[in-house]
């Protein structure tokens, strides 16, 4: 499988993007709103097998102290390929200059990112919008 990853926002079919966030159970999100994040974004990265967008992940900073990787999600039938562990470490040596760098991890990912060397944090908060916010990121 011959896998070709970018940060080059310049031709995103980002409908694609968008289908991949359901596909992951992340919910609709229209796909202007998708490209406008990214676009806002510090930090992008994107991952293609045969033309086709398998990956994405981004960041969003202060410019000095802290940083959040805010998105990473690989289609379902192309996780456990080493592409989502790709795309991390890219943004984690993107993001090297700053002081603190944090994450959410997706209901169910608490494993991934530990066993790539991440630490859950004892202090950090959510304000919850939903119901489904509470049962999913809060104690």
């Amino acid at each position: 499988m011959d896998i070709h990853y970018t940060d080059n926002s310049e031709s995103i079919n980002w409908t694609e993007v968008s289908n991949l966030f359901k596909a992951v159970k992340w919910g609709d999100r229209q796909p202007s709103i998708v490209e406008s994040a990214f676009k806002k974004s510090s930090y992008v990265r994107y991952a293609y097998v045969n033309g086709k967008i398998v990956g994405v992940g981004r960041t969003v900073d202060d410019g000095a102290f802290y940083a959040w990787i805010v998105d990473l999600a690989v289609l379902p039938e192309h996780q456990g390929k080493g592409i989502g562990s790709h795309i991390l470490k890219e943004l984690e040596q993107d993001l090297k200059p700053f002081i603190t760098t944090m994450l959410t991890a997706a209901p169910g990912k608490n494993e991934f990112y530990e066993n790539h060397g991440w630490l859950r944090q004892t202090t950090a908060y959510i304000w919850p919008r939903s119901d489904k916010q509470k049962r999913d990121f809060a104690e």
